[in-house]
């Protein structure tokens, strides 16, 4: 919000600086952005009266103007269409930086004596575009008939606008009026508010009709007749300008001023383009369009509130007003709006017809409905002090639940225990009556308690901390007595699952994974894209069954392709790798986000942290040393196998598992101590086409959920010294039957050889003719070492005989001699 330094002081004379209040106004919350100063380069620019007007000897389109400046008088060489004798003008003399009004680009120039066409020319008589005002060109600049003669123009018009960045919380500041109360509350200087006019004039029901009562809590309408409609005075024109808004209009601009000066946004209808002269506040009929102030035609739905006629939509309530019924030079009678609509409603609408205005800006932010009737007022005497003929005809005002100021109870001992440091009641209650809160004070069970009354456009005060905040901030933070804290600091502890999450993140990049972070949303084309028919959704996404209607879908997305919350990591990993697969033959990539498993209809979803892997393309970039192959199901399997076990995941097993979007025969569950935490498989050819990645690819994906693996519990690394005596391999083909996973044959190795095995690895499979039909042999090679002798024969033999037994007892298994 920008607000201009000359306009403030008026509704409070503070001696402060621009830069003093920037920093005054930025410790107290309202931070400055930026501080714009009008004029700064206008030396050597002084205000002129034109004393005589004389055509160009040698030339039909210029002519010699006679200015008197004071101490200077010139004769300067103009084309300006709009020069007369008499006029109070901005004239530059040699030397002066002026912006190119020739230039698309703002181009500062110095001005320097010319002849032109054979008459010398001193100076030069300034538009508004050589003065950085506008880009207006068309004719010089026309001041106001009562600017001193000779005055330098940085006195007269230059100006230092604040460029403030107001929080949602802090509606009332959305104004040169709140600022002005701020600006009182934190120096003392008495606050002046604007003139209003007395609004008097026949109440009249039937001026307006509301019928969306649950989205209008106020509306006053005022009917005005002979109006004139022309340009605003220069006064009005400049201040609009700026505070960042154009000039319209005579009536345009007062409505737009109110709302700059008060923060109420208002709009004016031309009361004789309105059929039935009335106003009908509802909700748009569906289907209903109307073409707004920007020709824009727009389609309206039955959630938007809108401004109507008795017959149709004459403007978007909080938004915009309708081109059918705006003022023009032909309006002679006027009927203007202010109310106060839902703010909910407001930034729903705006947010949806794509149309954030100013408008809509501050009825977002939720309105005092009490500030409606004063606005009107002041808007009333402004059209009343521009336009002489201007009367009023009719009053409205539905005010059903006037709102009422906020009483707070306030313990005095809460000060010092929120705020460290104790201030006197007397230097409290000043703040509070600066602010403009009125106190009582009463003795409550040998307490002290302040009950506040906050008024109604201080809606950001709602607790008795927030009157706290108010005492600091006007008090002011930077005269807080610096302490050090004392007592014994809580000792930091790492949330487990982010220390899980950084692990997992470390091993997976070690392995050669990438990390991406995708959106967390998806649409249903991705979802059913995962399932062998395009058009199904498959009943398991991720490591989890659900059921497929439940999905958490966004009841007002951003964009179509983000409408439901996803339930599983899959798509977002296979659209990654279909668009790096365009680029890459290799792509490895894993995410750690949260996926959102639906409940129940009438639940919130269960936000669960995953992990998911993708592997596509070749296993490695083609050089002269390695041939490169597709990746496969094992080439993952021994990623998250590495991975999970540096961690501390013992008794990992994977077991064959059917999935809807994974290849038969190479997939599998992820098992801990016989628990599922995830799974792991090649993804259908099928499926990945269409995520757009081409048949020949092969992609790899794994996902496990961390919760599950959390609530297993890891075993805690441990670390054991190499042994100074040789290791013993030993090898044993072990036959099971076909359908017995090679882990549990695994298992039942390494629970024989106990702690002396450091190394158990499976390194062939055969079936044939020495191999019972429906059995199968599985190698195994296994490495024993203890740490403090060299394992003897004994032991061995031993050690066979118990693996040969847990290889029985628990596979049913037999040792191949």
């Amino acid at each position: 919000m920008k607000v201009p330094m000359r306009w403030l002081r008026e509704l409070v004379a503070t001696d402060l600086s621009a830069d003093q209040l920037a920093e005054r106004l930025t410790l107290a919350g309202l931070e400055v952005e930026n501080i714009e100063r009008i004029g700064a380069h206008w030396d050597n620019i002084f205000v002129g009266v034109v004393e005589r007007v004389e055509p160009h000897p040698n030339a039909d389109r210029l002519v010699l103007a006679t200015v008197n400046a004071g101490i200077h008088r010139l004769t300067v060489v103009t084309g300006a269409p709009n020069i007369a004798t008499g006029q109070k003008v901005a004239l530059a003399l040699a030397g002066a930086k002026l912006y190119d009004g020739h230039s698309a680009e703002p181009k500062l120039v110095t001005l320097k004596p010319a002849t032109i066409r054979g008459i010398r020319s001193e100076g030069m008589v300034c538009s508004e575009k050589e003065l950085g005002l506008s880009d207006e060109h068309e004719g010089i600049l026309v001041l106001d008939a009562d600017a001193p003669i000779g005055l330098p123009l940085r006195d007269y018009l230059g100006d230092e606008v604040l460029d403030l960045a107001i929080t949602p919380n802090r509606v009332d500041a959305f104004s040169i009026v709140g600022i002005a109360r701020e600006v009182a509350a934190l120096t003392g200087a008495p606050l002046r508010l604007p003139d209003l006019a007395s609004l008097e004039g026949p109440g009249d029901p039937s001026l307006v009709t509301v019928e969306a009562t649950d989205l209008c809590a106020r509306f006053v309408a005022v009917a005005l007749e002979g109006i004139q409609v022309g340009p605003s005075p220069w006064w009005l024109r400049r201040r609009l300008q700026l505070a960042g808004f154009r000039s319209i209009n005579n009536v345009v601009d007062v409505t737009n001023y109110v709302m700059v000066e008060w923060g109420q946004p208002q709009h004016a209808f031309d009361r004789n383009r309105l059929r039935g002269g009335r106003l009908v506040v509802r909700r748009a009929h569906p289907g209903e369009e109307l073409e707004t102030l920007d020709h824009v035609r727009r389609s309206l739905s039955s959630e938007m509130l809108v401004i109507a006629d008795t017959e149709r939509a004459v403007g978007i309530a909080g938004v915009m007003g309708g081109l059918e019924s705006e003022i023009t030079e032909e309006t002679r009678a006027v009927l203007l709006e202010t109310a106060n609509f839902d703010m909910r409603s407001i930034r729903r609408t705006a947010r949806t017809l794509r149309l954030r205005t100013e408008a809509s800006a501050r009825f977002e932010r939720g309105l005092d409905p009490n500030l409606g009737w004063v606005a009107a007022c002041r808007a009333v005497y402004l059209l009343t002090q521009l336009i002489p003929t201007c009367r009023v005809v009719a009053v409205f005002d539905h005010y059903p639940s006037p709102r009422r100021p906020r009483r707070i109870d306030l313990d005095r001992n809460e000060l010092p225990r929120l705020l460290g440091v104790d201030f006197p009641d007397s230097d409290v209650e000043a703040v509070f009556h600066r602010l403009g809160f009125t106190t009582q004070i009463r003795q409550q069970g040998g307490r002290t308690i302040w009950t506040v009354e906050v008024p109604t456009y201080r809606s950001d005060v709602t607790i008795a901390a927030d009157l706290v905040e108010e005492v600091a901030r006007i008090i002011g933070y930077d005269t807080l007595p610096e302490t050090l804290p004392v007592g014994r600091t809580v000792p930091v502890e790492i949330d487990p699952e982010l220390r899980l999450i950084r692990q997992l993140q470390n091993g997976l990049v070690a392995a050669g994974l990438h990390e991406v972070i995708t959106y967390p949303m998806v649409d249903d084309a991705a979802l059913r894209a995962l399932s062998t028919h395009g058009d199904v959704v498959p009943e398991r996404l991720g490591w989890y069954r659900r059921p497929v209607e439940d999905f958490v879908r966004a009841r007002n997305p951003i964009r179509p392709e983000w409408s439901i919350m996803r339930p599983s990591l899959v798509p977002t990993l296979l659209q990654n790798a279909a668009e790096q697969l365009k680029f890459n033959d290799v792509v490895a990539i894993f995410e750690t986000g949260k996926v959102y498993v639906p409940r129940g209809r009438d639940e919130l979803p269960d936000e669960r942290r995953a992990v998911g892997c993708l592997l596509a393309g070749m296993d490695a970039p083609r050089d002269l040393y390695h041939q490169p192959r597709p990746v496969d199901f094992f080439d993952l399997k021994g990623v998250v196998e590495t991975v999970l076990a540096r961690l501390g995941a013992r008794d990992l097993t994977f077991r064959p598992l059917t999935h809807p979007t994974l290849q038969p025969g190479r997939t599998a569950e992820i098992l801990l101590r016989d628990r599922s935490i995830g799974i792991l498989g090649e993804v259908l050819v099928t499926v990945a086409e269409r995520f757009g990645i081409p048949w020949h690819h092969r992609v790899v994906v794994a996902e496990f959920d961390l919760p599950t693996l959390l609530e297993i519990g890891l075993e805690p690394v441990t670390i054991r010294p190499l042994s100074r005596y040789q290791p013993i391999e030993q090898d044993f083909a072990v036959v099971v039957d076909e359908g017995v996973p090679a882990a549990d044959v695994a298992a039942a190795i390494e629970a024989g050889a106990g702690p002396l095995a450091v190394v158990v690895r499976l390194f062939d499979v055969y079936r044939g003719p020495a191999i019972p039909e429906g059995k199968k042999s599985l190698a195994f090679r296994v490495v024993l070492s203890a740490p403090d002798r060299a394992v003897s024969d004994e032991e061995l033999q031993r050690i066979r005989d118990r693996i040969e037994q847990q290889v029985r007892r628990r596979v049913k298994g037999a040792l191949r001699r």
